[in-house]
């Protein structure tokens, strides 16, 4: 086989860019798990509903990463630079997968109904089964993946308009620079640590928040006001109780918002609006949390904290003379 190539060999390790469609490269290539060669295997057991999504995936999409594979010695390469053309003269499976076992199946897979895609193909030659381990452990244990909260930051090129994750990602965009806002500059699609709110709360809590009839019929400005006003009723019992930081906390954040249904009847109940300083009166009830007993982070942390908000709450059966609801 030729195939258009470049020669990027150095140091005495040959190295080879190509692409070779996925049905002639699935057949010289092979994979080495642990699983199924204890002695001299380094892969992962094969993924197979992860590679059926790329073989999905493959249909209308490209795969610009390439995938790394090792020549054996029984394969024969030669690079003629003057065409620029790789000759392989290989048996059967000789290409060893280094990286990109996943990517390899999932293209196999879709070559069999049809779409027989070219791959990008990096191969070296010349390496020891040392070397080898040593290039997947550098590949795989340097990569990084992108944090959750900059993926979900940067789902506002997908969305639909007018669907919830439009709605949350404009609220987050909007309720952090607006100055009148109580959390003007403290969420944060990158940065983490104290006084600043990633989006993965801000995307547990809003999303659940926007999808309750009761703002979910709301149009887009009323939506952000009644979360606004909401926030600066806790806000405002924070700084009463000098505990403000709380607001920022991912399970904080997340049982007030646990909390909003209840807590939005309590303010219909006793001011029939929801206005700022309705907010404030029903969320007086903070100063009785004992929020030394509420520690960490996790689902059970969260939960116990949602009890104790409306254990405390104080049910109120009168309410005020009707006005204007914001």
């Amino acid at each position: 086989m030729k195939f258009a190539a470049f020669d990027l060999s150095r140091n005495d390790v040959g190295f080879y860019l190509t692409a070779l469609p996925a049905s002639e490269l699935y057949k010289i290539s092979r994979v080495e798990r642990i699983s199924e060669n204890p002695e001299e295997g380094f892969q992962r057991t094969l993924d197979i509903p992860k590679s059926r999504k790329i073989a999905e995936y493959l249909k209308d999409k490209v795969i610009p990463g390439a995938i790394i594979l090792s020549a054996q010695t029984d394969t024969e390469i030669i690079y003629h630079k003057d065409s620029r053309e790789l000759e392989i003269t290989s048996p059967d499976r000789s290409l060893l997968v280094i990286d990109g076992q996943h990517r390899l199946y999932g293209a196999h897979l879709a070559s069999l109904k049809n779409v027989d895609v070219l791959l990008p193909v990096c191969i070296l030659t010349n390496l020891s089964r040392l070397e080898e381990v040593q290039y997947f452990i550098d590949i795989n244990s340097t990569q990084k993946g992108v944090p959750k909260t900059l993926r979900i930051e940067l789902t506002r090129f997908l969305v639909e308009q007018g669907s919830i994750d439009q709605v949350r990602l404009k609220l987050f965009k909007e309720l952090n620079s607006d100055p009148e806002s109580v959390l003007f500059g403290k969420l944060s699609a990158e940065q983490r640590g104290p006084g600043y709110l990633s989006h993965v709360p801000f995307e547990i809590a809003i999303n659940k928040v926007l999808d309750l009839p009761r703002v979910k019929g709301m149009q887009y400005e009323d939506q952000k006001t009644l979360i606004s006003n909401y926030l600066y009723g806790v806000e405002a019992n924070l700084k009463e109780n000098g505990v403000a930081t709380k607001l920022t906390q991912s399970a904080f954040f997340q049982a007030i918002f646990r909390v909003f249904n209840i807590f939005c009847e309590q303010a219909l109940i006793i001011g029939q609006n929801y206005k700022k300083e309705t907010f404030v009166q029903v969320f007086e009830c903070l100063s009785k949390i004992d929020f030394e007993h509420h520690t960490g982070t996790n689902e059970d942390a969260i939960s116990r904290l949602e009890k104790d908000l409306i254990d405390k709450l104080e049910i109120s059966r009168y309410s005020t003379k009707p006005g204007s609801l914001f």
